[in-house]
């Protein structure tokens, strides 16, 4: 499907949308895309890429991101370590003025108005806060009304005190960034390009030529659509892939090899150079909080 405006329709009795839905694929119908409400997003199952405006970050179960008005973005599944593909999540897509025209002018949510500024950029919130978060969105899903309004303002209420909150994309995204039509299927196939070729050569003359552009043509408009190279933004996918797959038993030449490195040297510089650590110490801290997790009772997941 290509990229497009997506124009969101409030449900039935709410000023908001609110759901929880399963897919097969993310790809299928979540293309890279925009739209003038926030959207808040709870992964309760899948694991992937999760691109917002230049941000591109590996993503997991209990993810949490508040995604500003019209900030382009997609999430891109990948099958689990178990085999499990189709995305189970929840969404609440609602505008600033949803509690009123007036509201935010008020003095009491002169804190919740510099949140919803920030989140113009894209921020994405710890397990701690998702934990307290996300029985809330369930519960969303199933009110009405004013019972329905009240649970998302105290879910933003929480949001907006949430400590380690982490900013994604770069403050001067929306201002570079052209979202027209065009650019946003070009960047869509972008996507698809990378993501088919991902063990084998990944060519920027080719995808340039598919596109029907010369390569120093695609080069700046890659890098003013997606505010880096094309290069840097082809290494950041084939080391969050390499990422995903350290999670299980493959040698570690092996993944290197499947994520399109052929020397393992260069694999390991680069996995360093994004990564602040070599793939096998990342792969020990894997295994030393997997171990922890299981320590613990796990918390129910939504049905």
């Amino acid at each position: 499907m290509d990229p497009h405006f997506e124009s969101v329709h409030s449900d039935i009795d709410s000023s908001f949308r609110c759901l929880q839905f399963s897919c097969e694929r993310f790809s299928d119908d979540h293309a890279w895309h925009y739209h003038p409400e926030y959207e808040l997003t709870w992964i309760i199952r899948s694991e992937g890429t999760r691109f917002v405006g230049d941000s591109i970050q590996s993503y997991g179960v209990n993810d949490l991101v508040l995604v500003g008005p019209n900030l382009p973005h997609c999430w891109h599944n990948e099958p689990t370590a178990n085999g499990a593909c189709s995305p189970d999540l929840v969404v609440a897509q609602f505008k600033a003025n949803c509690f009123g025209d007036d509201f935010l002018d008020l003095g009491a949510a002169q804190g919740l108005r510099k949140f919803l500024t920030r989140a113009q950029q894209g921020i994405a919130f710890d397990s701690r806060c998702a934990n307290q978060v996300g029985p809330l969105l369930i519960s969303m899903t199933e009110e009405r009304g004013l019972h329905r309004l009240a649970k998302l303002l105290d879910v933003l209420v929480i949001l907006s005190e949430a400590a380690n909150t982490k900013t994604l994309a770069s403050r001067n995204y929306q201002l570079n960034n052209d979202i027209t039509p065009v650019s946003r299927l070009r960047i869509e196939k972008v996507h698809r390009y990378i993501r088919e070729n991902m063990a084998g050569d990944i060519s920027q003359a080719e995808i340039a030529a598919a596109l029907g552009m010369s390569s120093s043509a695609f080069s700046r408009f890659f890098k003013t659509a997606m505010g880096q190279t094309f290069v840097n933004f082809v290494n950041i996918l084939r080391i969050n892939e390499a990422c995903r797959l350290l999670s299980g038993a493959q040698p570690i030449t092996e993944i290197a090899m499947e994520c399109g490195y052929q020397n393992i040297s260069n694999f390991n510089r680069q996995f360093l150079a994004l990564r602040g650590i070599n793939p096998t110490e990342y792969r020990r801290q894997l295994r030393q909080r997997d171990s922890r997790v299981l320590a613990f009772p796990k918390r129910q997941a939504a049905s």
